[in-house]
């Protein structure tokens, strides 16, 4: 085990009965072999070491939660509220599955129809197959993963506006620490690196990035400056800056919650009339998709994912950008920055999960021409009073003196 955690997450266990019992799903089934399924984690709320062979989490609508794991492995787990099956053979293994289902007529798994939506899809058509011949219906567990793990709790909630406070200073200091040193021939990673560097010493952690993109570079998405192919940054161009990072980890507490935001700047002259007409585009298409998020919420109807999509991607279509928006609206945030809740994504995939109350998604709209590209990105919260953007609003490209 890992961050001196002892037992499972009861509260995660919980919610997901409560979703279970009011969805009428018999139990919800999560599978995880050598670590490549990371709802499995999530659901059980803490990290187990070294697991070489097939594990099972079975939490029923009604009853207690059991976990199937070989003779190898099963001694990692700690000894607590769920039931520790073991087994040895693969025999004996399908045997104490259907034992640990129980006529269960519908269960839930990471199973996306079609593959729909990736982000969901963990279990492989052999697994769903394995437990359709123990008599069980599968179905997907999407909507089920939101409620159970994705909703962030008071503290989770508080490390979030930490990190994302941090983010919105030390992006302002990215772009002052290229005006400041424009002479010495700075390169996009240089500023990566400067970026890294204050995310160290704001106590953040992060598994990769950031972006820092010049002039043709900001017209890819994810861009990743290395020491091979970075560019110099000149006197004169445009800038785009995409930061993530969250809290580092506290050994005794839950697992933080991520911030992601992106800003771009102009250097030397002032920003061109097309600079400024892209920009309009995209932060007009960011408040328009928090604005719909807004209003549905406050209704009381909660969109789907792919509809605050559809409200970003109309307001850059009707400017005539629509070919150049080429990636889904946002994601789910949380412990990872990319999380496995709601994506607001019409263009991807075809997002139906609700953005429900209690969850962090990202607002980041982009227009990518060959010459530059524009995003501007936002960390939105669903708390009990409706919707917020947790960080600072760019509402005019950053001018960079370079004189």
């Amino acid at each position: 085990m890992t961050n001196n955690e002892t037992s499972p997450s009861a509260n995660n266990l919980e919610e997901a009965r409560i979703f279970l019992d009011s969805a009428e799903i018999d139990g919800w089934l999560t599978r995880d072999y050598r670590y490549t399924n990371p709802v499995f984690e999530a659901a059980l709320g803490l990290h187990i070491e070294n697991l070489t062979r097939p594990v099972w989490l079975w939490i029923p609508a009604n009853g207690e939660p059991s976990i199937l794991a070989h003779e190898v492995d099963i001694g990692r787990f700690p000894q607590g509220p769920i039931a520790l099956v073991p087994y040895g053979s693969r025999n004996q293994m399908v045997e104490a599955l259907k034992q640990i289902l129980n006529g269960a007529k519908t269960v839930a798994m990471e199973y996306s129809p079609l593959y729909e939506l990736p982000r969901v899809g963990r279990v492989d058509a052999g697994t769903i197959e394995l437990v359709r011949s123990l008599g069980a219906d599968v179905v997907s567990s999407g909507d089920l993963i939101q409620h159970a793990t994705e909703r962030w709790t008071p503290d989770q909630l508080q490390s979030h506006f930490l990190a994302v406070e941090a983010l919105d200073k030390i992006v302002i200091q990215a772009f002052n620490y290229v005006g400041e040193n424009i002479r010495w021939a700075l390169t996009e990673h240089d500023v990566a690196e400067h970026i890294r560097g204050k995310f160290d010493q704001a106590g953040l952690e992060f598994d990769d990035g950031p972006v820092v993109a010049f002039n043709s570079h900001s017209a890819d998405p994810h861009y990743d400056p290395k020491p091979s192919n970075s560019a110099v940054i000149r006197r004169e161009g445009w800038l785009l800056i995409d930061l993530w990072a969250r809290k580092k980890s506290d050994p005794n507490a839950q697992r933080n919650i991520s911030a992601d935001i992106t800003w771009t700047a102009k250097l030397g002259k002032p920003p061109s009339n097309k600079h400024q007409e892209v920009f309009r585009a995209v932060t007009n298409a960011r408040d328009a998709a928090f604005e719909l998020l807004e209003n549905r919420v406050l209704e009381g109807d909660n969109p789907q994912g792919w509809e605050v999509d559809r409200a970003a991607r109309k307001v850059i279509e009707k400017a005539g950008y629509g070919d150049h928006f080429v990636h889904r609206l946002g994601h789910s945030l949380g412990h990872e920055v990319h999380s496995n809740g709601v994506n607001l994504d019409d263009w991807e995939t075809h997002d139906t999960r609700t953005v429900i109350n209690g969850v962090g998604v990202t607002i980041e709209p982009g227009v990518y021409l060959p010459e530059f590209g524009v995003r501007s990105e936002v960390d939105v919260y669903l708390g009990e009073d409706g919707p917020e953007i947790t960080g600072n609003l760019q509402t005019e490209i950053v001018q960079i003196e370079t004189s």
